[in-house]
């Protein structure tokens, strides 16, 4: 490289400590102005320097906009000299050691397909498909082990959300970041009140603080009161349990919760991403050792259909249960009210919780009904196997009673 002085901002103290922090995949809730796009555009300044390939994708072109003007300006001794082949077109900035810097709109999964790097920035990730990252972001980063960051400012209780959370249980190679507008130094308090002047008291929590809002259709209320069972093994003994379970189907995950039908309280759930039926079948069967259960309620649709045969062949209490927006409807709103009621306590788990927090009602303006799931791009595996097993409470039935619910 030439002998040319480059100048990059000072980051300040939270840019800082996620610029310098070693995990693979950071993911970094942010207020407005809070310095988010400035950060990526100053580290991924560096990393092209040192030979990386580095995309940035948003949304939307103006979102784009800022990062791409930052390395132009900060570069420009380089693109100047010649050192660096900028191509304003395609938002190109190349190295001749290798690095690359490219700015992307990319709202779903299609428009990043057949690009490739090595460091990977999803900027304003609330905003887009999910898909963006679990289809094409993921494997572009497969053969150099490259690394990801998510970059947003939260949008209700979304999948950025889910991500957000579900870092707490991937240890080192995931981290979590979160900070305010207020945590600039540099944001004046004439352009936070200019911005902030208008907004309603929500708004001001989301786009500023960075807080995770309900969802819109949020089910369920009061879920941290009834976030109290222990998570030890023990004082269960001779006392009437049961489970319920929701099977994986393609990227779901297998759920399990297990609950004393006596103390109102869960005391075992596993959750797993595998589809083999057998694997599937062998997790089950091991809580079912350790429990011996009265009754296992279990989803037969599709995936679970052979499942839940197998198990019975096998002499396991499984009830098989036939899962439509009727039946759906009818154990999540008895869930939803026994989380009004604080009637069971359920193992605290950050995602778990997670799921039941961004878990949504839907009502179809044609037809004035009500639909439930999880956010688009979201999981809401855990929260069928819990509404299931607080069914199982009020189905406890003997042996004979087994069959098809």
């Amino acid at each position: 490289m030439p002998a040319i002085t480059l100048t990059l901002p000072k980051p300040h103290a939270k840019q800082w400590a996620i610029k310098h922090h070693p995990a693979k995949r950071q993911v970094i809730c942010a207020g407005r102005r809070a310095g988010k796009t400035t950060l990526a555009a100053m580290v991924s300044c560096e990393k092209a320097l040192e030979g990386r390939r580095v995309l940035l994708a948003a949304p939307t072109q103006e979102q784009t906009d800022a990062f791409w003007e930052k390395c132009k300006e900060w570069l420009a001794p380089l693109i100047q000299s010649g050192y660096v082949y900028k191509n304003e077109q395609r938002r190109v900035l190349d190295f001749p050691t290798g690095g690359r810097i490219r700015a992307k709109t990319a709202w779903d999964a299609d428009t990043l397909r057949g690009d490739y790097a090595d460091f990977l920035v999803l900027d304003e990730y609330a905003l887009m498909d999910a898909s963006t990252w679990t289809q094409v972001g993921a494997p572009m980063l497969l053969d150099n082990d490259g690394d990801a960051w998510f970059i947003s400012t939260p949008r209700r209780k979304n999948h950025f959300f889910q991500l957000h959370a579900r870092t707490v249980q991937d240890g080192g190679r995931w981290k979590q970041w979160h900070f305010t507008s207020l945590d600039n130094p540099h944001l004046s308090k004439v352009a936070l009140a200019e911005i902030t002047e208008d907004m309603s008291e929500a708004d001001y929590k989301q786009e500023i603080l960075a807080e995770f809002l309900e969802a819109e259709g949020a089910v369920f209320r009061n879920i941290a009161a009834c976030m109290n069972a222990p998570l030890a093994f023990d004082g269960h003994d001779r006392h009437n349990i049961v489970m319920g379970v929701d099977w994986a189907q393609k990227v779901d995950h297998t759920a399990i919760s297990v609950v004393c039908a006596d103390c109102y309280q869960e005391v075992a759930r596993d959750r797993f991403n595998q589809i083999v039926y057998s694997v599937q079948r062998d997790r089950l069967k091991a809580l079912y050792e350790r429990w011996k259960p009265s009754m296992i309620l279990a989803e037969d649709n599709s995936i679970g259909a052979p499942n839940v045969q197998a198990l019975q062949e096998e002499g396991l209490p499984v009830v098989a249960f036939t899962t439509t927006s009727k039946t759906k409807g009818q154990i999540i709103r008895s869930l939803q009210l026994a989380f009004e009621r604080a009637e069971i306590q359920w193992q605290a788990d950050p995602v778990w919780t997670a799921e039941l927090e961004a878990y949504e009602q839907k009502i179809s303006p044609a037809t004035g009904r009500a639909t439930f799931s999880a956010p688009e791009g979201c999981h809401d595996d855990t929260v069928v196997a819990r509404a299931l097993a607080a069914h199982a409470i009020g189905r406890r039935v003997s042996i004979a009673d087994f069959g098809v619910w």
